[in-house]
């Protein structure tokens, strides 16, 4: 675990991805998938890959899964794919402890996730 990671989280409990992230670990994945084929993907990895991975809600329209993940404390996660292209998908992930600081967790959380993912659909390559 990174020292200043760990730092970081004492007064954060949430980390998100996007195209603006300043760490490049933390940038929206692009996939080379239909939606609905990336949305199927990312269901059998949560149910079958994530132990105490539970998905709460999917939103088939808007491209939202939310996943509630037990441990210590709970954690929530919204996974949300956007149809960029008719063959190109772009996958973000918001992970949120509850309380005060989660030492990095949500960050690795995130991290393990996409790490799943891109075994199961290769990501495309910038």
């Amino acid at each position: 675990m990174s020292v200043a990671r760990v730092l970081t989280g004492l007064w954060r409990t949430s980390t998100e991805t996007s195209d603006r992230a300043k760490d490049p670990k933390l940038k929206s994945r692009y996939y080379k998938i239909k939606r609905p084929a990336l949305m199927e993907k990312i269901k059998f990895i949560i149910n079958n890959k994530l132990k105490g991975w539970k998905i709460l809600h999917v939103d088939e329209e808007r491209g939202e899964i939310l996943v509630e993940k037990r441990g210590m404390r709970r954690n929530q996660i919204t996974i949300t794919v956007y149809q960029v292209e008719p063959l190109r998908c772009s996958v973000d992930v918001l992970s949120a402890f509850e309380g005060f600081g989660d030492l990095g967790m949500s960050y690795f959380t995130v991290l393990n996730f996409f790490e799943l993912l891109n075994k199961e659909v290769p990501p495309e390559r910038k």
